[in-house]
């Protein structure tokens, strides 16, 4: 027994050595471990889920100022409404049909009511998704930052009008970038063989959108935090995580063709793929930053939680409260000691009484 003891405690010892090796080895597998820690301490699942939740609800109204959008322009060309209207009538005939025309009739009526709501209405719950994208990135760096109630949300507000916009800029030069100037440039620049352009034009619009998205994620890494980090720290991180989305995009699109091949896939699949595509980006962005902040390099640009350095300071502060002492003698007093024998006395009649009884 005591021999297999021997060898197991000497297998631990070696695997301990090997490890350490391949710490000095391959330096990132300590970052990697550093990653982890300050992920799991600093409430990364937490943040991830929450920011997830609120995102989804935020699009609801985003949704709805999209569409008072489409119907401010439907309603400037009549021409358009009608034909959107007679293909719906056609593609659905019969009642549903009509009852489909007069949704869209009456969606266009009432466009300045949906797009007035959904404006306040995205405006309220953006405020909230920022504030908790921008705790979380920054607790990924060491911990939370006081604010001010006020300043913050209309900093929050501001962050999130301009992450659309960018998000917006990114989404559209990407498009632009993959559809018209790329079919000009496989209709017009003939320098490469039939046979390969398709692979070239295939390839070339994955490069752009990853380009697109790693603008994306710099800004999101580098800008949404509170505590200033410079762009060159956050972008190599901001370019594997656009690598990785890249990836993300293409397994979805998979996923979704699979779910709607039958009934239950097609009601239920795209909300499923929303709800965990949005769990798994806010994870591998709150890891992106965990990991870019557990860098020995970029230890200048950590912050300590002023949140819980004021609790600490506020405990150490607690006023001592002095409360009096009552004592107690341990001696019997003489009145319990009487009426003690009194009930005893009276026990012992009764018993005898039921005896001769």
């Amino acid at each position: 027994m005591g021999s297999v003891v021997a060898k197991a405690k000497e297998l631990v010892e070696r695997l301990k050595a090997l490890w350490e090796q391949a710490q000095e080895k391959w330096p990132w597998l300590t970052r990697l471990l550093a990653t982890l820690e300050r992920y799991n301490q600093q409430r990364g699942n937490l943040y991830a889920s929450s920011i997830a939740f609120s995102g989804i609800v935020a699009m609801v109204p985003i949704l709805m100022v999209a569409f008072a959008i489409a119907g401010f322009v439907l309603a400037s060309r009549p021409e358009l409404v009608t034909q959107i209207t007679d293909a719906v009538v056609d593609a659905v005939p019969g009642e549903l049909g009509e009852t489909l025309s007069g949704v869209i009739d009456s969606a266009i009526e009432s466009r300045a009511t949906v797009g007035t709501i959904g404006l306040i209405s995205a405006a309220l719950t953006g405020i909230g998704w920022m504030g908790l994208a921008r705790n979380g990135l920054t607790e990924m760096w060491g911990g939370r930052i006081k604010r001010n109630p006020v300043k913050s949300k209309v900093l929050d507000l501001a962050h999130f009008i301009g992450l659309g916009l960018t998000f917006a800029l990114v989404i559209g030069l990407s498009v632009v970038a993959t559809g018209p100037v790329a079919d000009w440039v496989v209709e017009h620049v003939h320098v490469l063989p039939e046979s390969l352009e398709s692979t070239v034009l295939r390839w070339g619009t994955v490069i752009a959108a990853v380009l697109a998205m790693w603008a994306l994620f710099t800004v999101v890494l580098g800008r949404l935090p509170i505590q200033h980090v410079p762009i060159r720290v956050v972008a190599p991180t901001a370019l594997v995580i656009a690598l990785i989305f890249e990836a993300l995009f293409t397994l979805g699109s998979a996923y979704l063709q699979s779910m709607f091949t039958s009934p239950a896939g097609a009601a239920f699949g795209p909300v499923l793929g929303v709800m965990a595509f949005a769990y798994l980006a806010s994870r591998i962005v709150l890891y992106g930053a965990a990991w870019s902040a557990a860098g020995p390099q970029n230890q200048e640009y950590r912050v300590t939680d002023q949140i819980l350095a004021a609790d600490d300071e506020r405990d150490g502060e607690r006023p001592v409260v002095l409360a009096p002492v009552y004592e107690t003698s341990p001696a019997p007093k003489a009145a319990g000691l009487l009426t003690a024998a009194g009930i005893g006395g009276l026990i012992a009649g009764l018993w005898a009484w039921l005896r001769r009884g």
